[in-house]
């Protein structure tokens, strides 16, 4: 970590996971429209020995992890969190004008929410994906489904105190490249913490999503994995539900079902060894 402090008094504070970086240049890139000097920001920068990434800057905190996984990384991130208020980001991104003022205004606005879900608008002004039309709207489990990390800003000590975090077997460099967003959001309702839909962009992204191929193996894994994260012995019968709605939008072909099935039967006997294992 640099050694970088600074005052306890954030209201909002950055959390960017990363890797393999050794220049603070991106953070330009992320943030065209906004005096860095006034952001706070931490960084998570997972990598190797020896080719650490350092920060000069007293408002920018750096954390070096030679540990793997999006999911823990988030996690490194929450844990050392100073903000009030902390928005999940990454390094890909272009945040819009103001993004920082529609966040604090908004938690203002709501003040029972311990999260609040924002929207992300594509450099094509292709809509990224279908989002609830009204703002200030509480949201369900249903609702959860198809929330991005980035979209999130979040209570931090709302979090801390309820031993919130991400799902380590999931996300991205984890067994299950998907679907750690969902179960996160999934533990925030299991104890009536109060979250929010706000019809606001903050954030530009490519419309390409990593999870966007419904039908692809990783992402038939990952689903299966959720079932029997949350339905144990019925997965089996969500799993062959998904395989079968995957062929009724004519995602996959007939002689591919029984495969898109056994795969998915794989995954959830890795996600229930891997789970025993960490009983």
């Amino acid at each position: 970590m640099g050694d970088n402090d600074i005052n306890n008094d954030v209201r909002l504070e950055i959390l960017i996971s990363t890797m393999h970086k050794t220049s603070l240049s991106f953070i330009e890139q992320m943030f065209p429209y906004q005096d860095l000097e006034k952001l706070y920001i931490l960084v998570v920068n997972q990598t190797e020995k020896g080719k650490e990434l350092v920060s000069g800057f007293k408002n920018v905190r750096v954390i070096n992890s030679y540990e793997k996984g999006l999911s823990l990384s988030r996690n490194i991130a929450l844990k050392n969190a100073i903000g009030d208020i902390c928005l999940i980001a990454d390094d890909d991104i272009e945040y819009l004008p103001n993004f920082d003022k529609i966040i604090l205004n908004s938690f203002h606005e709501s003040p029972m929410a311990s999260i609040i879900r924002f929207k992300i608008n594509t450099y094509s002004g292709r809509p990224y994906k279908v989002y609830p039309s009204a703002s200030k709207r509480l949201i369900s489990k249903k609702d959860i489904l198809n929330t991005s990390s980035v979209e999130i800003a979040l209570k931090r000590e709302h979090i801390v105190k309820n031993k919130i975090s991400f799902n380590t077997l999931f996300g991205l460099g984890s067994y299950f490249t998907s679907g750690e967003e969902y179960l996160f959001l999934k533990e925030v309702l299991k104890v009536n913490l109060k979250v929010y839909f706000e019809n606001t962009p903050i954030v530009l992204h490519k419309f390409e999503r990593s999870t966007s191929n419904t039908a692809s193996d990783d992402f038939v894994k990952a689903q299966a994995a959720i079932y029997a994260h949350d339905y144990n012995k019925l997965s089996y019968l969500f799993l062959f539900k998904f395989i079968f709605f995957l062929l009724r939008k004519r995602l996959i072909l007939i002689k591919d079902f029984k495969k898109k099935y056994q795969t998915g039967l794989s995954a959830i006997d890795e996600y229930q060894k891997l789970e025993h294992a960490r009983l």
